[in-house]
């Protein structure tokens, strides 16, 4: 009796362990994250004042994500915002209204620099002399710099932002008619004035003729 009882306590202990062992249930491992490196097929880019556009590859790792940040207002991100894996960025810019300007797009570590050169050497930053000839106000002095940006403002208008400090004209902002390489603008003063000016070959330099009224002179300038 005793060999019947101890055989049947081992055979219950037996089960319940090959039961607990039956319960547990297999651990699945854990995959590790991928190691991403990032690289750009170019890292720089020139334009051509008229505008453009371009197409840069991002090369990385399957699963491994990337964005662009667009450091330059005059850039405009077509396609290619972001993404996961392998791909591509195309961007655009529009004409150059003025002076040469750079810009950067930063991709997962990575800076594209983009430069456009400017669409005309007429816009940019300018200065000169402005002498008074005969008739003109006494009050008027002799001579007086000007300082000035010449900038498109759409395909067919450009505007002149001026100042002329001496004269009590400071920051206007003035539509300016060209024609080839003649300008003109008005700029009113004590009266209003009416500035014509032709621009050399290289577009960098100008000289003319101003008058209001029973006033009249010349005037130069050249880019700065």
């Amino acid at each position: 009796m005793r060999q019947i009882t101890l055989a049947l306590i081992l055979s219950t202990t037996l089960l319940a362990a090959c039961s607990d062992s039956d319960d547990d249930s297999p651990t699945t491992p854990t995959s590790p994250a991928p190691t991403c490196t990032y690289s750009v097929s170019n890292t720089t880019f020139s334009l051509s004042g008229a505008g453009g556009t371009a197409t840069f590859a991002v090369n990385t790792g399957s699963g491994c994500a990337w964005s662009v940040t667009n450091n330059a207002s005059f850039v405009n991100i077509t396609s290619g915002n972001s993404g996961s894996g392998t791909g591509t960025v195309t961007f655009a810019v529009g004409e150059n209204p003025g002076a040469t300007r750079t810009g950067t797009l930063t991709v997962a570590g990575q800076t594209i620099t983009i430069s456009q050169a400017q669409n005309d050497q007429l816009f940019g930053a300018w200065g000169g002399t402005v002498s008074k000839g005969s008739g003109c106000p006494a009050s008027l002095p002799a001579s007086v710099e000007w300082s000035g940006t010449f900038r498109r403002t759409s395909a067919s208008a450009t505007e002149l932002q001026i100042s002329l400090p001496a004269a009590g004209v400071i920051n206007q902002t003035l539509p300016v008619t060209l024609n080839g390489s003649n300008l003109q603008f008005f700029v009113p003063i004590d009266t209003l004035y009416t500035f014509n000016a032709t621009l050399s070959s290289d577009r960098r330099s100008l000289t003319g003729t101003f008058s209001g009224g029973a006033c009249s002179g010349t005037w130069n300038g050249t880019r700065r």
